[in-house]
């Protein structure tokens, strides 16, 4: 009798239903019968994470010459966020910006509005080194757990390292330093000038290019061309400084509009064709620079840097499929890796802790372990130096038939970590 009850009532219950009702309900049943299949318990509680809310401070620029940069780094922290529902560590992820434009004053009001003001739990982004490197006094002393998701700036791996600081990106020494051997070595080119923005990231990559590319024989001609920071007027004079007469070629260090800038000038006057080899670290010839220059690109510019649009491994080619679909056709690009690497180890690093950040030091101690499979291959920080340990790829750039003007990988040195003093 209570089998044909029960019954009656089942049968009543679905004639009461309309379609979409009775598909919700099958939608359900089957999602709670999922669950408890993977050992969970069909008992009712919040849909959402009860912890308290994690506030993360990002600090990148919105405006200004690498405006760019900052919304490509925003975007892959929000594509990795996103994909694990915002939330870690039973915490809910808010994500609180602030415009760390290009002079330092700026960035550092940027900074303590969001460690004063809005009270976060960790700060993240810089795209300049000036920048870091100004803040890093303040998130040292104040124990703010922090990532620089851009700036290469060296100290901050070396004497001014701080355990409060991690580093998902580069030191400005990792990109340069295998391209000057290779430059030497094995493309035989021996007479190079160097071109840069006149500003830490500009000093240090170039001075990391000339300690390998002189060691392997190689010889810097004079002077140097070396544009203000950033550089707002005309750059006319800056390309034709270049002795075209005198070197095999150039080794730049520029990125954002500086680099966009530039190269169209350079195309203008028709001057790095007439070269036998552009070089350089890869933001200047990275995506973004491309998407804006599209034919002045330098055909056949050899770069070095940590991560290609064209990499094989699985990570990287899901990863830029997603990104393309989500952010409506724009192509990924290196600091929308870093930013989506920095979330990632946000992420692992609160559910280590169990969404516990109070013992600031078992935190950061867990970011020091997150390891992982990257879009740019493997992933570690370097205990020595609280830097990435990565490979730097050798880059070539070329126009593809299908993805328009990108970089080739040509070589790589694995494991390339920053040397610490």
């Amino acid at each position: 009798m209570a089998d044909e009850i029960q019954g009656y009532l089942d049968r009543k219950l679905v004639e009461n239903l309309d379609r979409r009702e009775f598909l919700q309900m099958g939608l359900t049943v089957a999602g709670a019968a999922a669950f408890v299949a993977c050992g969970g318990s069909p008992t009712s509680g919040p849909s959402g994470p009860t912890g308290p809310e994690f506030k993360l401070g990002v600090v990148l620029p919105y405006s200004g010459v690498y405006a760019e940069l900052g919304n490509s780094i925003t975007n892959g922290m929000r594509m990795y966020f996103d994909s694990v529902g915002n939330q870690a560590g039973n915490r809910k992820i808010t994500m609180i910006t602030a415009d760390e434009q290009v002079q330092l004053a700026d960035a550092v009001a940027a900074t303590k509005k969001v460690v004063e003001q809005d009270g976060v739990d960790m700060v993240a982004g810089y795209v300049s080194s000036p920048n870091a490197a100004g803040n890093r006094n303040y998130l040292d002393g104040q124990k703010i757990p922090t990532l620089v998701a851009n700036a290469g700036v060296n100290s901050l791996s070396r004497a001014a390292k701080s355990p409060f600081i991690y580093r998902t990106s580069f030191s400005n020494w990792q990109p340069a330093h295998p391209v000057g051997t290779y430059v030497a070595e094995k493309l035989g080119k021996k007479r190079i000038q160097l071109v840069y923005a006149k500003y830490g990231a500009g000093l240090e990559s170039v001075a990391s290019f000339k300690e390998t590319f002189t060691a392997a024989g190689g010889t810097i001609v004079g002077p140097d061309v070396a544009t203000p920071f950033p550089n707002n007027g005309d750059q006319t004079p800056f390309v034709q400084a270049i002795q075209i007469d005198k070197i095999d070629g150039i080794y730049s260090f520029m990125s954002g509009t500086d680099a966009v800038t530039f190269l169209k000038k350079a195309y203008e006057l028709g001057t790095l064709t007439r070269l036998a080899l552009v070089s350089g670290a890869g933001f200047f010839v990275e995506q973004d620079v491309l998407a804006a220059i599209t034919d002045a690109a330098p055909a056949g510019a050899i770069t070095g840097l940590h991560w290609a649009l064209t990499l094989p491994n699985k990570e990287n080619q899901d990863f830029i499929s997603k990104y393309s679909k989500k952010f409506s056709g724009r192509q990924a690009d290196v600091f929308a890796v870093q930013g989506f690497d920095t979330a990632r180890v946000i992420v692992e690093a609160l559910n280590g802790v169990k969404g516990n950040t109070d013992n600031k030091d078992a935190f950061m101690k867990a970011i020091a372990g997150v390891s992982f499979k990257s879009p740019r291959g493997d992933f570690k920080f370097d205990a020595n130096t609280n830097n990435v340990v990565q490979t730097i790829y050798i880059r070539k750039t070329v126009k593809d038939p299908k993805l328009g003007w990108t970089n080739q990988v040509i070589d790589q040195y694995p494991g390339v970590a920053d040397p610490g003093k």
